[in-house]
């Protein structure tokens, strides 16, 4: 089974700035040997938390990903319930 792979942020930073150029997420994914729903993805994500291309220069990577990837996996108002072992009484 192949391993799930984050993109970098230096990958990031280029689907950003290959996308505010009008190229398409298909070549954007064969220049960046990245899928075309990742590329969707990531640019969807950079939409909603307000980034486009020309990013900030004092934006760091680590902030990048914090405001790409803050929320990735959780559902709102959804919380995990602890379930314990359930141990055999006799």
């Amino acid at each position: 089974m192949p391993t799930k792979r984050e993109p970098t942020m230096r990958k990031i930073r280029q689907m950003l700035r290959l996308a505010r150029d009008g190229v398409s997420a298909r070549e954007i994914g064969r220049t960046l040997g990245v899928a075309r729903s990742t590329i969707r993805d990531n640019l969807k994500r950079a939409s909603t938390a307000g980034l486009a291309w020309p990013l900030a220069g004092d934006l760091t990577d680590a902030v990048l990903e914090q405001r790409l990837f803050a929320h990735a996996g959780l559902r709102r108002g959804f919380r995990r319930r602890r379930i314990g072992p359930r141990w055999r009484v006799s």
